[in-house]
């Protein structure tokens, strides 16, 4: 029996170690098959397989399970890598993988673009960084070009930073393959695996809606033999004119007011390392953060703030002290962005509001009090501190001690609050709190506010707080910050032509010299925002330093913003605001300047794009002007019409060229003392038939002449005539209108029958034209000043044909000399 046994357990083994040898040689044959067609998904991870020629499945929609590690797959034969990237979701940051190296960590990962460049036979890692474009995309941009020939990106976004993305930027991106970059918009992310040199559209890109649930988690991955796809040499550039940027060194030594202040970047001091920040037990990574709160138990001792184990408030620690000492966290990732520290027993709490109205959306902010930070905390901090999520700030009061973690748009109480009372005038019992943070604080909210500060949730609110918070510090902005207008958006108007996208004039910067009335400045820069395609990176606004209410109009309307300190008058202001614009961008050859009390006709970009290639290459235009002095409503030309006059004005916004500047303004001031009446060379100007530009005057100044009558301004986009090109094109276009008009008169017998009673009588159903012609100089004067229109002796001296219109635009008067042939 024993005997029979062992047989049977020698066969048993026999049997066991056959099959297992088949079932090796048959999985090895399966592996084998794969290697010829390899690229293949794990069924876990994706929906669908990759296509069998090798080429990346896009857009797949990942098992809300699947692990975010990296690995390698066995299924990816050598010489394959396998990439994983998927884009920044509602509640997740973006993650990419190359095998089992993570390229993007959590550590390092940022807002804006981050990127890993690879060697693109090899598919080491070459470099990784990231760029905050919020301010400015120009660092990308040289990045970009320096990349080698065939090297392998990936790239993706993190933040709502489609708008800050520009369009020479875009342009780089498709040097590497990109394509659906050009449809990147707000509210979404993107993503890419391409490589220098290959086809645009063969890169592998996605874009993905944060909010919408059907997509918000995007996966996509593959095995993949490098390079992606057959690479050419070839040179990266931008099309259209060259990229101007502002001297952000310039900026700083004038004390630029970024629109951000998080554009800072001062440096997060961490200090030693504290174990669980303090607990005996350690919180879940994934979801949560450890940390400790103490607001010290007198004014000779200090605050302590612990977040993911190590301390950012600490004795000598990044200026913990007396006040508030605040932290700011980017949720997805848990990583401390920014701290702070603002002593508001003794300062004014301004500094307070800009930092924090700075804070992006969804971002969460933890503050703990020390010793006193209740005499200078002003009702607007407490309104943001109370939006955010507090239920105790009103009661933060002398001696009190606070700690808080809120979230920029929760429109909820959070728990995550402690206020202790002091008796007397003692100091009150400190703070000592210790806890595991949830990443996503709305899911532990309190009761949501009914009223109307707090009547929107965390996900998809659609406030807009900094413009609330505007409107709650100042008046004389009733239409602005009127209930149906308080919580729009304020950004540019999309460009609908994309034919323009590459339009040199939105390179061009824009100085807006702005004056002492805010309400004034708030409606040119809506004018200004209303422009399609304006690039805000472009645009620079100038105040008087007492009137800081300019400024924080700038910040709310995301433009840079200097403060100028000038002797009084806006002459004086607008000579140190060109100073200053020409200063701060180098590299421009002109600027367009915006004068105060201005608004802008929604065809005012435009019609300078049409205009400034032939106001550029003409060495005897200094100016191009965006108003018709003579634009009355019963003399305004037309909106296709521009005309040449020489040693004209200018005056409430204009082009001009650095060469004026340089030689005849920066070197000469004493030409340009008072307004409206500077001595400049002589020169072409270029000035629209119909103006672009509505200027605001008060009463006293409707007694100048440009402001007695109604004045009319473009209402829409017009196709300008190209006859002013060249002096040339133009006196040619002149002398046929004279040579083609039928009926002339002498200036005189319209001057003795009176301008107003002639006009009525002339008959526009047979008239285009008419000829006003004068023997002496002193006739131009006397019709001018019959039809109550302006000029100025340099005018009248140096132009040889004046024009007008009558009648709605519908018959054009030329003023000509006897006889006179233009040359």
């Amino acid at each position: 029996m024993l005997k029979l046994n062992r047989r049977f357990l020698l066969w048993f083994a026999l049997l066991a170690t056959g099959f297992l040898i088949f079932r090796f040689l048959t999985l090895n044959s399966e592996n084998n098959r794969n290697s010829k067609n390899p690229v293949k998904i794990q069924e876990k991870s994706i929906k669908e397989r990759v296509k069998s020629d090798g080429s990346l499945l896009e857009e797949v929609q990942e098992d809300p399970q699947v692990d975010t590690k990296c690995y390698y797959d066995n299924q990816c034969a050598l010489p394959q890598m396998l990439f994983r990237v998927r884009t920044e979701t509602d509640n997740l940051p973006p993650f990419a993988c190359l095998n089992d190296i993570k390229l993007f960590d959590t550590d390092s990962i940022g807002r804006g673009i981050n990127v890993a460049i690879l060697n693109g036979t090899t598919g080491d890692i070459l470099e990784k960084s990231t760029f905050d474009v919020t301010a400015s995309d120009e660092k990308l941009m040289t990045w970009l070009m320096r990349i080698p020939h065939a090297a392998i990106l990936v790239a993706a976004s993190f933040g709502d930073v489609a708008e800050h993305v520009s369009r020479q930027s875009r342009q780089l991106f498709e040097g590497f393959g990109a394509q659906k970059i050009d449809n990147w918009r707000v509210g979404s992310a993107y993503a890419i695996i391409g490589q220098r040199g290959i086809q645009k559209g063969e890169a592998h890109e996605t874009i993905s809606k944060f909010l919408d649930e059907n997509e918000s988690q995007k996966l996509f991955e593959g095995c993949f033999e490098l390079p992606i796809a057959e690479t050419r040499e070839v040179e990266l550039k931008i099309d259209g004119p060259p990229v101007h940027r502002a001297d952000e060194t310039k900026l700083a030594e004038l004390g630029a007011f970024e629109a951000d202040l998080l554009q800072k970047k001062e440096t997060v001091e961490y200090g030693e390392k504290w174990k669980n920040c303090g607990m005996s037990k350690g919180c879940n990574e994934d979801d949560s953060i450890a940390v400790h709160f103490f607001s010290g138990e007198h004014k000779d001792d200090h605050p302590k703030m612990c977040i993911g184990e190590r301390l950012l408030f600490d004795k000598d620690l990044n200026n913990a002290g007396r006040g508030l000492n605040l932290a700011m966290l980017e949720p997805k990732t848990g990583k401390v962005t920014a701290v702070a520290h603002f002593d508001t027993y003794e300062d004014e709490s301004n500094g307070l509001v800009e930092w924090l109205d700075a804070i992006p959306t969804g971002y969460i902010v933890a503050v703990v009090s020390f010793d006193e930070a209740s005499n200078q905390l002003s009702d607007m901090a407490r309104r943001i501190f109370y939006e955010m999520g507090s239920s105790m700030i009103d009661r933060l009061k002398f001696r009190a001690s606070w700690y808080f973690v809120g979230q920029k748009g929760i429109g909820a109480y959070t728990p995550f609050e402690d206020l202790n009372i002091p008796q007397g005038n003692n100091w009150a019992n400190p703070i000592h709190a210790s806890f595991c943070l949830p990443k996503s604080l709305h899911k532990w909210a309190g009761r949501k506010d009914t009223s109307s500060q707090m009547s929107s949730s965390s996900v998809g609110d659609v406030r807009n707080l900094p413009k609330r918070h505007f409107c709650a510090k100042y008046d004389r902005h009733e239409e602005f910050c009127s209930g149906s207008n308080i919580d729009s958006p304020i950004m540019p108007r999309h460009l609908h032509d994309e034919q323009r996208a590459n339009d040199a004039i939105f390179n061009v910067p824009i100085l807006v010299a702005s004056g002492l009335a805010p309400d004034s400045l708030r409606m040119t820069l809506e004018s200004l925002l209303n422009q399609e395609g304006l690039n805000t990176q472009m645009v620079l606004v100038t105040y008087d330093k007492e009137y800081s209410e300019n400024a924080d109009l700038a910040a709310l309307f995301h433009v840079k913003s200097v403060a100028i300190q000038s002797n009084g008058s806006y002459n004086a202001h607008l000579l140190l605001s060109l100073s200053n614009a020409f200063s701060i961008f180098p590299d421009a050859s002109s600027v367009i300047v915006i004068e105060e009390d201005v608004t802008l006709s929604p065809d005012y970009l435009h019609f300078f794009s049409s205009i400034y290639e032939s106001y550029k290459a003409d060495p005897t235009v200094d100016l191009a002007l965006a108003f018709n002095s003579n634009g009355f409503s019963n003399t305004s030309g037309d909106g296709q019409t521009v005309y040449r006059i020489k040693n004209h004005l200018p005056m409430g916004s204009y082009l001009m060229k650095r060469d004026l500047y340089e030689k005849h303004i920066r070197l000469r001031e004493f030409c340009c003392t008072e307004r409206g009446n500077w001595d400049l060379r002589d020169s072409t100007v270029l000035v629209p038939g119909l103006s672009r530009i509505e200027i605001h005057v008060d009463e006293l100044e409707k007694q100048n002449t440009l402001f007695r009558r109604n004045r009319t301004h473009s209402q829409q986009d017009y196709l300008i005539n190209s006859e002013f090109e060249t002096s040339e094109e133009y006196s040619t276009y002149l002398n046929q209108i004279i040579q083609n008009t039928k009926k002339s008169m002498p200036i005189s017998d319209v001057i003795s029958m009176g301008c107003e009673k002639w006009t009525q009588e002339l008959d526009s159903k047979f008239l285009k034209s008419i000829l006003l012609t004068y023997s002496k100089n002193s006739e131009i004067q006397s019709i001018f000043e019959c039809f109550q229109m302006y000029w100025t002796p340099k005018i009248l001296r140096n132009n040889r044909v004046f024009r007008f219109s009558l009648q709605n635009q519908s018959i054009e008067v030329l003023i000509v000399a006897e006889n006179l042939k233009i040359d």
